[in-house]
């Protein structure tokens, strides 16, 4: 059997190993699944809603000690950690706050009959496939509002995260919700469309690499199942040269692209810099990049921790090297760290051609480009020459111009002198191979529901 282990990221060692789950346990974990589903299903919303309100409490008061966890595991930052945690319950009280709201029967001004209208149902169990880089919030943006509605989930979650995701399943156990209703597993990727064979799992939803998303995409359609797909983005920030504080844009995004030490799927991963401020920028943003600290996950004082393994890391900076290789100028960084675990020093990259490697796939990883571009049509025309589109950026002093150009861009979410935003009250999604469907708010609670038309009246109307 495959092994699910806790290899600490800032170290390198081995500090636990746990079995994956045989396959023929399968049936049975379904079968506790759908078993709750028709218990929880058929309790009032405002029960239910209480359950996610408790847990956001728990998730708050055990920050501490689950903030250390992803830090071990996946090499977290601890003040980026207990982030990740506030926003883990600020999810579960958004839809506890919003039930009644999101519950609420529509109806229709149909011709015909006398009642029309349309009941948000829940479907039944579903099957969630999430990855490292966000252990608790990648969890909690499809359990929350799925929970809410009456689903039950099956969580596997990315093997490197092991302590985090039964910590997540405990804190919904002690929060009260029904046993059997959220179950962590510990199961081989080969073994996901054996779960979505059974008649009784209704859906899937993947937030992971193209290639993990494209198999469960096949699988869940071979099998007519709804899915959901959150796959990465080699995300466009357009610096527009309206901007009068080059400098500090050039620290904001420099800071944005190392945060989590670049492993963010919305990531500023394409900087798009007009050519009469580029010089100022660039300059600015190397700066920035020597200045980060890197360090030690539990130390609060470290602003890049280590990435997640010795593979993710030694993939950055290969790619970063190749780079280099083919014309690149690198500017800083983009080395290993002489010391234990798997860290790297961030990388400023400039003269990077738009068609080269770097351009058009995502690198996971602490690498800042930078391009330069004459005139806002090419930095729009680049920013969209992209297969993906999760999110991009427009950064302006001129705000209504800003949403001009956001406008333009072929993308999920457009934002203007933010980038790496996510919130509870904000959906969450992207187009081409991003992926499709959405998350958080009523757009997300919907994807998952049986939207069942009731109609009808008196025989003889």
């Amino acid at each position: 059997m495959g092994t699910y282990a806790l290899t600490n990221a800032n170290t390198g060692e081995v500090e636990q190993k746990f079995d994956s789950i045989d396959p023929s346990e399968i049936p049975g974990i379904i079968d506790t699944a759908d078993k709750a589903y028709q218990e929880w299903h058929k309790k009032p919303a405002t029960e239910r809603a209480a359950v996610l309100t408790k847990a956001a409490g728990i998730f708050r008061d055990r920050s501490a000690e689950l903030a250390e966890i992803i830090g071990k595991e996946m090499g977290k930052p601890v003040n980026d950690a207990k982030g990740e945690i506030e926003l883990v319950a600020n999810i579960f009280e958004w839809y506890a706050d919003h039930a009644e709201e999101l519950l609420e029967d529509e109806k229709l001004d149909a011709k015909g009959a006398p009642t029309n209208l349309v009941r948000h149902e829940s479907m039944g169990v579903l099957i969630g496939i999430m990855p490292w880089n966000f252990p608790y919030y990648q969890l909690a943006r499809f359990s929350a509002p799925n929970l809410l509605l009456g689903n039950t989930i099956l969580m596997k979650q990315a093997s490197i995260c092991p302590v985090s995701s039964a910590k997540f399943e405990e804190v919904l156990s002690e929060a009260g919700l029904t046993d059997g209703a959220y179950q962590n597993l510990y199961l081989n990727t080969e073994d996901v469309e054996t779960v979505l064979e059974d008649f009784r799992v209704k859906g899937a939803s993947v937030t992971g690499s193209e290639r993990a998303g494209t198999a469960v995409a096949m699988a869940a359609a071979k099998n007519v199942k709804k899915s959901v797909m959150e796959l990465g983005g080699n995300d466009p920030a357009i610096v527009l040269d309206s901007v009068k504080d080059v400098a500090k844009v050039a620290q904001k995004l420099t800071f944005l692209r190392f945060a989590n030490a670049g492993q963010v799927c919305t990531s500023p991963k394409r900087v798009i810099v007009l050519e009469s401020i580029y010089d100022e920028f660039v300059q600015a943003a190397v700066e920035t990049a020597q200045s980060v600290k890197v360090g030690d996950a539990s130390d609060e004082s470290t602003q890049m921790g280590p990435l997640s393994s010795e593979g993710a890391r030694d993939e950055a900076v290969e790619r970063i090297a190749q780079a280099v290789k083919d014309g690149a100028t690198l500017h800083f960084g983009g080395e290993k760290l002489n010391r234990p675990g798997w860290f790297m020093s961030p990388a400023v990259l400039t003269g990077v051609d738009f068609d080269a490697d770097l351009s058009c796939n995502e690198l996971f990883g602490p690498a800042l480009v930078i391009y330069k571009v004459k005139n806002e049509e090419e930095a729009i025309k680049f920013a969209n020459n992209s297969e993906y589109g999760l999110q991009a950026s427009v950064w302006t002093d001129d705000v209504e111009h800003g949403f001009e150009v956001a406008d333009q861009l072929v993308t999920g979410m457009a934002l203007v002198n933010e980038h790496v935003t996510t919130q509870a009250d904000l959906p969450f999604g992207g187009v081409n191979k991003s992926g499709y469907g959405r998350e958080l708010t009523q757009w997300g609670f919907y994807e998952f529901s049986n939207e069942k038309l009731i109609r009808g009246g008196a025989i003889d109307r």
